[in-house]
């Protein structure tokens, strides 16, 4: 028995070695038979879609992805031809960026001849390269259903548009994917293949080329289709059966700190709010750089919290507090001012549990919001321009007397504080959300700008919002940590301008120009930001345990909000804004590591960071203690029992679930013409049918062809 189950264990042991062996030869003929058809473009990043509470918008692709033969659409003539005269649709576009533009999409998307869009944007350090008139896919009226003048006559959106540049792409369903080839090797692949097979025999005007042709497989499956509503009740019905879900709301967690924490059961009347988003979009997924709008305001609202830290007692003293409010999820109908606001409205600010007093919009003293400063960074202009609610300034006292104090500032900065066009609304803004959650009186607001009655940046939310393109760092490569920008230096001006004026608003002191924001820290800011996340600022704020993300990370982090259920721990630029926020606002303590925990009974927060590095290249761990914390950016929407998604009340957005492998990929092969792909078709069934005739012809004559033997046992036995 033992010897027929060692003969049994190695004949099975066998069987095993030979399947694998077959396996792993049928998978190396595979991938050579595939690498003789495809040739993978790798470096690539794609357009997905989202959703609001009665739309959706962006990209997608049928399960297996979209086919279509490639033409390069580089000029008017070249789109002209593909949309006349081509005759081998569907097509693939390969568009270079200089003519990625919102009539070129839309004119291809309704064209009914293209499955996808392939875009050449190999390098964002050239300007070159950039769209000459702009590419801003945003609207022309930023978050307009949510505006507080969505209604209003006078000052709707059909009456004043800011973002005059926007083409509203980004807010478009393209059904299809849309493609950006980030490297120059794989924009020549994808060209050599192009002008080897596809250029028409005489030009872009001239007769069809012969086949084969070189074509292009692009792949963007989303899980998720309808609106929101849809899509999360979708969900709900799945949980029970699987964890997979087809949407996700869009979210994060913005930052807040106090100068000075109130003790509970006290009040936070008189509290003046400067605030910052720190959100952007665009088109493409991981790429919003942001140049124009967060980074500088975020830099601008850092610095003044600096400043101001320094003269927290002669504010604190006449009865003021600052908050300092970094907000994201702006960018989509302001996901974390309505979260805000509407937990101010039920008490619930800072927060539930907070042991610190609550706020609510009646101690909102003065709104000041800092949006865009990219005018600066070009050396365009040195004037900021503040904007105002032309339906409520006239009932706040503290609006003018503010102005007053800021136009006092500017003599010595050589920055000139002005009025914006009085007849015009508040350009797209947080602060529009606190006037409307108080519409019995309004908030008084000040929104500070570096333009008047349009936008200066022509790449508003856009891929293309790069330091280079905004004159914030023209040269990245020149670019130093410790050698400070001339913009830092213009917009730590600013920064001194606010933060006196402030200070002489509060205590109605005179103006004291020993008080200077600091230009190093602007920079640095900057520098991080949108050069490189591996710097010394970061590894500084940054608790020893969390230095890894920054540690060799040389591509800066993108400024979108992301889904709200992946927590800070991926959302990077929300992480290190509240890590600075703390460090500029705390204050150090002597206390170690082990003690460094939060009191239950303290209303202030406790941050164990890395500290200030020392010239052997070693840092001093230290304790921080500041009123620094996260507020949830979560849409209201999601938690109220019934929501009405249509009715525009709170931001609805989602974004759609796709699948973690393979999620977005091209590859290109070339597509033969139809007499061949019918003769391969022929030749199989042929071989097919002349394999089954044999295999029936052998199985009739086994016995002749496969005759059996006796076993000599056999024999033996029969004589």
């Amino acid at each position: 028995m033992a010897i027929v189950s060692g003969i049994w264990f190695r004949s099975c042991l066998y069987l095993l070695c030979v399947v694998a062996a077959t396996r792993a030869a049928i998978d190396r003929s595979q991938e050579a038979t595939y690498k003789l058809i495809y040739e993978d473009i790798k470096t690539i990043v794609g357009c997905y879609r989202r959703f609001n509470g009665t739309h959706e918008i962006g990209c997608t692709t049928g399960m297996n992805g979209n086919v279509g033969v490639i033409h390069y659409v580089n000029s008017t003539e070249s789109l002209d031809w593909l949309i006349n005269s081509g005759s081998h649709d569907p097509y693939i576009p390969l568009i270079p960026s200089t003519f990625f533009v919102g009539s070129t999409i839309k004119r291809l998307v309704n064209s009914g001849k293209v499955n996808g869009i392939m875009v050449a944007q190999a390098d964002l350090s050239d300007v070159q390269s950039y769209p000459p008139n702009g590419f801003s896919p945003e609207l022309k009226c930023p978050n307009a259903e949510s505006s507080m003048y969505k209604d209003d006559p006078k000052y709707s959106c059909e009456k004043h548009q800011f973002n005059l540049d926007g083409n509203g792409i980004l807010f478009e369903d393209l059904k299809m994917p849309v493609m950006l080839l980030k490297s120059q090797e794989e924009v020549d692949k994808v060209m050599d293949c192009y002008l080897a097979h596809n250029v028409p025999s005489g030009g872009d005007n001239a007769s069809e080329p012969s086949l084969p042709l070189c074509a292009a497989e692009l792949k963007a499956f989303m899980h998720a289709a309808g609106n929101s509503e849809i899509c999360l009740r979708r969900n709900n019905l799945i949980r029970n059966f699987s964890p997979s879900q087809y949407c996700q709301e869009l979210g994060g967690y913005s930052s807040l700190a106090f100068l000075k924490e109130t003790p509970k059961d006290t009040s936070r009347n008189k509290t003046i709010v400067i605030i910052s988003r720190t959100d952007s979009s665009s088109l493409f997924e991981m790429m919003q750089p942001g140049a124009s709008s967060p980074a500088a305001s975020m830099a601008i609202l850092l610095s003044v919290a600096e400043t101001l830290k320094r003269r927290r007692d002669e504010i604190l003293s006449a009865g003021y507090n600052v908050l300092f409010l970094a907000l994201t999820g702006e960018s989509f109908d302001y996901i974390g001012s309505q979260k805000l606001v509407y937990d101010m409205q039920r008490d619930f600010f800072p927060n539930k549990t907070s042991n610190s007093a609550r706020m609510n919009l009646a101690d909102v003293h003065l709104i000041i919001e800092l949006s865009q400063f990219v005018q600066l960074g070009r050396g365009l202009s040195s004037k900021i321009f503040y904007h105002t609610d032309p339906n409520t300034k006239s009932s706040f006292q503290s609006i003018p007397d503010f102005i007053t104090k800021l136009e006092a500032t500017s003599p010595s900065l050589n920055v000139v504080f002005g009025a914006a066009s009085a007849d015009q609304p508040l350009p797209p803004s947080s602060s529009q959300v606190f006037i409307r959650g108080l519409e019995s009186t309004g908030v008084p607001v000040i929104v500070l700008a570096d333009y008047n009655t349009k936008f200066k940046t022509e790449y508003y939310n856009s891929y293309l919002d790069t330091p280079e393109i905004q004159g914030v760092f023209p040269n990245r490569s020149a670019v130093q940590y410790n050698e400070t920008s001339d913009i830092a230096k213009v917009l730590a001006n600013v920064s001194t301008g606010i933060s006196d004026a402030v200070v002489m608003y509060t205590t109605n002191a005179s103006s004291d120009s020993s008080y200077k924001a600091d230009s190093d820290t602007v920079h640095h800011v900057l520098y991080c930001l949108l050069i490189s996340p591996d710097c010394d600022l970061f590894h500084t704020v940054l608790a020893p345990k969390d230095v890894s993300v920054v540690n060799g990370t040389t591509t800066p982090f993108p400024f979108y909000v992301s889904v709200f259920s992946a927590g800070v721990s991926t959302q990077h630029i929300q992480k290190l804004m509240l890590q600075m926020l703390a460090y500029f606002t705390g204050d150090e303590t002597d206390l170690s590591e082990e003690d460094c925990v939060d009191d239950s009974s303290s209303p202030t927060s406790t941050f164990w960071i890395n500290g200030r590095s020392f010239a052997n290249g070693t840092r001093q761990n230290m304790c921080i203690k500041s009123t620094a914390q996260y507020h949830a950016a979560s849409s209201p929407a999601f938690e109220i029992e019934g929501y009405n998604f249509s009715s525009g009340l709170y931001s609805t957005w989602t974004e759609s679930v796709w699948p973690n492998v393979d999620a977005f990929h091209v590859r290109i092969f070339l597509k033969p013409s139809p007499e061949v792909e019918l003769a391969s078709m022929v030749a199989g069934i042929t071989l097919f049918i002349v394999a089954a005739i044999v295999a029936v012809l052998v199985q009739r004559r086994a016995a002749i062809l496969f005759p059996s033997h006796s076993t000599p046992e056999t024999l033996t036995t029969g004589s």
